[in-house]
């Protein structure tokens, strides 16, 4: 899908963004893919996600920093002090300016800089302010620090609950950042549906997510379940877990996974796949009643563990599609970038570092045929477009240096990376 581009959907619409980190970052990504003016404005010291990827054994220099170039992609950065009058007035110029500001600074952070909504509304009454925080803006948490690996994975009732129950068992160990990015999502919802709203009345709004709420969102199938009226219950043991939608191990020491919802229908297809069509004309086995019963589920389990070790996933994965059952095997992080799949739909591509150095990084899945794949644009350097964005704003040179001198605002001396993309 080549990219187009004279047609972008978000063009014309101006971002500013206050924020570190994952979910507030990721959001700008994506508006900024389709079209969005994004400026990302930082500290001196820097979003933290900048020296995060270290922990991953992943670069973190600053011409060579593939993670935060991908979360901030199609951006431009700017560093101001906003403890400073001069740092804070440039800012409100931007907001004068912006259709959105994004942030996922804490509400009482918010309230002392007197960039709150409450602050803003009045005086800028067309912008719209999203803001992603941890738990919610009400409540005993409302003002709790929350990343997602604790307020999206640990609250939610994932960590415990999905974890393998047996002897010496612990909780699943919590990923960092897809909370982050699914609340992102729904935030470029709530923002998009906000100035589609403002065309109408030309009026600005408040929009937000929390981690915690789009994991209850994104869980709530359990969770209803597992409420009091309907006792279903976690964490599953192997022997209590579904034949139909459990992994097993293969020859090769994979992983294979199908998904059934049709028992009655598709049962008997299953199990001709697997070479043993007794079992799916077997009234034991064959409803979704009976294999509900521990007995049986803890047998079929059993059977399936010996019929699956026989055979390679690959082998398993080939007889299982030409039966037209859903199923795969258990892919590993490390899968990815061999991907024939992710590669066929772009959604995995090859990208130069500013030091010339190559990774493989990962797109935002959405699509439109009208605009094609944006163009990589990789994340801004910490004040690498400071003087630029500031000139944008009515700054002189002379005010510029002012600035700078107080330390008020920092620009980057780009003249000593020799790969910049001057797309950028």
């Amino acid at each position: 899908m080549a990219e187009n581009t004279n047609y972008r959907p978000l063009e014309g619409i101006k971002i500013v963004e206050l924020s570190t980190m994952v979910a507030a970052g990721s959001c700008g990504r994506m508006l900024a893919d389709w079209g969005a003016d994004v400026i990302k404005v930082e500290t001196s010291g820097g979003d933290m996600f900048r020296n995060f990827p270290k922990t991953f054994f992943v670069p973190c220099t600053m011409d060579e920093n593939p993670l935060f170039d991908n979360l901030n992609a199609g951006k431009r950065g700017i560093v101001l002090n906003l403890k400073t009058p001069e740092g804070m007035e440039a800012m409100h110029r931007m907001l004068a300016e912006a259709d959105v500001f994004l942030t996922n600074t804490r509400p009482k952070a918010l309230q002392r800089l007197g960039l709150d909504y409450e602050g803003l509304k009045e005086k800028y009454p067309r912008l719209i302010m999203a803001n992603v925080n941890g738990f919610g803006e009400k409540g005993p948490k409302k003002d709790n620090p929350g990343f997602d690996t604790v307020a999206f994975w640990a609250s939610s009732g994932f960590n415990a609950d999905m974890m393998v129950e047996g002897p010496g068992s612990y909780p699943v160990y919590s990923s960092a950042g897809p909370g982050d990015i699914v609340t992102a999502m729904g935030l470029c919802y709530a923002i998009t549906a906000a100035l589609f709203k403002r065309t109408q009345t030309g009026l600005g709004d408040h929009v937000s997510s929390s981690l915690y709420g789009t994991a209850l969102w994104c869980f709530h199938i359990m969770a209803v379940a597992t409420e009091e009226q309907y006792g279903y219950t976690y964490p599953k043991t192997r022997e209590n877990s579904a034949p139909t939608g459990a992994p097993f191990r293969t020859k090769d020491n994979e992983w294979v996974m199908t998904t059934l919802l049709q028992i009655e229908k598709q049962w008997p297809i299953l199990c001709n796949a697997l070479g043993v069509p007794e079992l799916g004309t077997d009234p034991r086995y064959n409803t979704a009643l009976q294999q509900r019963k521990p007995e049986i589920r803890k047998y079929l389990m059993e059977r399936f563990a010996e019929i699956y070790a026989t055979k390679t996933a690959d082998e398993w994965c080939e007889i299982l599609t030409k039966a037209d059952i859903v199923n795969d095997k258990l892919a590993h992080y490390k899968d990815m970038e061999h991907s024939e799949q992710a590669w066929a739909n772009e959604y995995i591509h090859e990208v130069t570092c500013p030091n010339g150095k190559k990774s493989i990084l990962v797109r935002p899945a959405m699509r439109s045929e009208k605009m094609g794949i944006p163009a990589w644009k990789r994340g801004p350097m910490l004040g690498e477009h400071t003087e630029a964005v500031l000139e944008e704003y009515g700054y002189t040179k002379e005010q510029i240096r002012e600035m700078e001198a107080k330390d008020a605002a920092v620009q980057l001396d780009v003249s000593q990376y020799q790969h910049l993309d001057e797309e950028i």
